[in-house]
């Protein structure tokens, strides 16, 4: 990350207000402001991801994963994006020392790879190993469950100190006592719109004695009691759930490599591939060292995928799902859960235009016949929900669909301006009866 974008004003609202990036970089780099800096409570909002799938009975399963997200002060994020970037450099050191630079595939934006990439160098090493097992293991409630003592000890370590500084304690103490508010119960405290926060050109949610009033006095503000789990969502979760997983990845790599086999983790997925005489001994390895560290695997979650050759053509008795991608040996395709969002979005994005539209239409007094010829304005959902965009989903699985030389990729997005077009066709003439019905 450059010096300029770790001090860039952040534009969320917050209890404190944005500051530039000369205050941003006066604070974060001042380590005796740092180390007596009373850092603010996060505000937390909580994603909701829906999964949807035929279960072994045959009837439509779904369900809801929730993953609490959290995100700093204005001030604090500053100062955990500088800390960051410090921590980021003595980490991709210490990967490039022990030879692990293409084991950690996940939060490295300056290893130039994408998921593509990633996904394409285990299915070639697939196929060119042609007889294997691929072991895809999931960390339970991985931020949720890191240890402090096992953190504390490794941030030190890649700072090639014994003890933390006074800064970087106060900044680790923070990380691990740290407090929150539940982003809808200050909006509903402080009075202010969840649809239109920025209203009358809001900079912030509240002033100090707002917050002190109706946040602090209120009683709105949760704090961490355990001694394990850091927040997800801040400047500095990403680099430091690498930092906690050194030792286990360096230890993983080792016995993976002396069996010739691949060992690639991203975030809390890893995926071991090894041939199938020492599929169980990896298995056991990789349980007894993340007990080490105080983690749990899923075992719901952990999947043996079995690779043959039959008639001269690889095959799999478990489809693959790795890093967004299906791999059955031969075809690539993108999992059918994030084709599913994407047009989930796209259908939310297009309902949104369309009650824009026909508040801008009420607003102006147009006739039948006006707003009918009026229509959804569709520059953003082009550029965002099919081919005329250059950063976006469908740009993306064009691209995996070229990397991978597969047009089975291709082929599942053939249909996306259509539907773009019969979503936004719909919507026009339901804004259209509902103005019709409403003179």
């Amino acid at each position: 990350m450059s010096a300029e974008s770790l001090f860039k004003p952040r534009r969320y609202l917050h209890f404190d207000e944005s500051i530039g990036e000369a205050a941003s970089r006066a604070l974060a780099t001042d380590r005796e402001r740092v180390k007596s800096w009373a850092f603010m409570p996060m505000l937390k909002c909580v994603l909701a991801t829906r999964k949807v799938k035929w279960a072994k009975d045959g009837k439509l399963e779904i369900k809801v994963k929730e993953r609490p997200i959290c995100y700093s002060g204005h001030k604090d994020a500053a100062i955990y994006a500088y800390y960051s970037s410090i921590l980021s450099g003595a980490y991709e050191q210490q990967l490039t020392e022990r030879n692990l630079s293409s084991v950690v595939t996940a939060f490295r934006p300056h290893s130039g790879r994408c998921n593509i990439q990633f996904a394409k160098e285990a299915f070639d090493w697939i196929r060119a190993k042609r007889e294997c097992t691929a072991l895809a293991f999931d960390i339970k409630s991985f931020f949720d469950t890191l240890d402090h003592q096992i953190l504390k000890q490794r941030w030190a370590t890649i700072l090639a100190v014994k003890t933390l500084p006074d800064d970087h304690y106060a900044v680790f103490k923070s990380l691990t006592k740290f407090a929150w508010v539940l982003r809808e119960d200050a909006l509903e405290a402080l009075g202010v719109s969840k649809h239109n926060p920025r209203a009358n050109g809001r900079r912030r949610l509240c002033t100090p004695g707002e917050f002190r009033t109706k946040i602090r006095d209120a009683g709105l503000i949760e704090r961490d009691p355990e001694r394990f789990g850091i927040p997800q969502g801040s400047p500095m979760s990403a680099v430091l759930s690498n930092i906690y997983m050194l030792e286990f990845d360096a230890a993983v790599q080792a016995k993976v490599q002396a069996v010739e086999g691949l060992y690639r983790r991203y975030c809390d997925d890893m995926l071991c591939i090894v041939s199938p005489e020492h599929e169980q001994a990896v298995e056991g390895f990789v349980m007894t060292e993340i007990k080490r560290i105080k983690l749990e695997i899923q075992s719901t979650k952990t999947l043996r995928h079995h690779f043959t050759v039959k008639a001269e053509a690889p095959a799999v008795d478990k489809t693959l799902q790795y890093l967004g991608f299906l791999f059955d040996g031969q075809r690539v395709l993108l999992r059918n859960a994030g084709l599913s969002r994407f047009y989930s979005r796209m259908r939310a994005a297009v309902r949104l235009a369309a009650a824009t539209k026909s508040k801008a239409d009420r607003s102006k007094h147009l006739s039948e016949e006006e707003a009918k010829a009026t229509p959804i304005k569709r520059k953003k959902l082009n550029t965002r929900y099919s081919y005329l965009g250059g950063r976006n989903f469908i740009s993306y699985a064009v691209r995996a669909s070229s990397e991978f030389c597969d047009p089975a990729i291709k082929n599942q997005i053939r249909r996306h301006w259509r539907k773009l077009n019969k979503n936004i066709r719909q919507a026009e003439e339901e804004v259209h009866d509902r103005h019709k019905n409403d003179r």
